[in-house]
């Protein structure tokens, strides 16, 4: 698969899909920041909105999340 660059004009964000040792052990779609892993995901759309999350997360910005129920 062609490396995708979700953020337009910031090339250090990636998304390729990489075996992640995930049970479905299908490959996922891995999102990087500066080659760092950041987080995978099933789905591309998926994968995009994690990366932006995680631009917006790395600026400051504030970040809503679903709260846990434990």
């Amino acid at each position: 698969m062609k490396t995708q660059y979700p953020i337009e004009r910031d090339h250090r964000y990636t998304i390729n899909k990489e075996y992640t040792g995930h049970p479905s052990a299908k490959p996922q779609f891995v999102i990087r920041f500066c080659g760092d892993w950041v987080d995978s995901r099933q789905s591309y759309t998926s994968a995009v909105m994690r990366a932006v999350g995680y631009s917006r997360e790395r600026r400051g910005c504030l970040v809503i999340t679903e709260a846990s129920s434990h």
